[in-house]
């Protein structure tokens, strides 16, 4: 799948993709709440398009079928959310997708990519790790210990949620 930058008028079609790929979600015990959970609002894509972080994968005619939304915290590109449309999983656009941002990080002279996930849905974490993310401890005071919070406040279940980090560029 063609991989591009993410335009302002992309931004209005992201949320199906995320509500599609979030469906998987009625099949995890605990979890099922997410498939029905809210999408990333239409201005957070917009201010994430703008920084110039968001990405989407689009078939040969055109239509979107995955983004990943991603934004810069000083040498850190952070991925907010990674989603495929559930008819293009396990095509590899997630795993484009990525490179993508890494490819981004990596030009911008950033030191790592970072992302908070579960620790025991398959899609997750054990994924990531196959693109070489490590977890990271995420210490009292951090950025990612502060997103993992903030997640726990929206309730997601603390216990099973990771913050992780590739290294690139500098910090690799």
């Amino acid at each position: 799948m063609p991989i591009r930058p993410a335009r302002p008028e992309d931004a209005a079609l992201l949320p199906a993709i995320e509500r599609s790929a979030g469906a998987l979600f009625r099949g995890v015990a605990g979890l099922e709440w997410i498939a029905d959970d809210d999408a990333m609002s239409d201005a957070a894509h917009q201010r994430l398009i703008a920084q110039g972080t968001s990405w989407v994968a689009h078939t040969d005619a055109g239509q979107l079928c995955g983004f990943l939304a991603a934004e810069a915290f000083g040498d850190d590109l952070h991925v907010w959310e990674l989603a495929v449309d559930a008819g293009h999983q396990r095509k590899g656009v997630g795993r484009q997708l990525m490179r993508a941002a890494l490819q981004h990080a990596l030009r911008a002279g950033m030191h790592a990519v970072t992302l908070t996930t579960f620790r025991d849905v398959a899609w997750n974490e054990a994924w990531y790790a196959r693109l070489g993310f490590q977890p990271d401890p995420a210490l009292p005071g951090s950025r990612l210990h502060a997103v993992l919070q903030a997640e726990a406040r929206h309730g997601l279940p603390a216990q099973r949620r990771v913050a992780m980090r590739l290294p690139v560029g500098r910090g690799a």
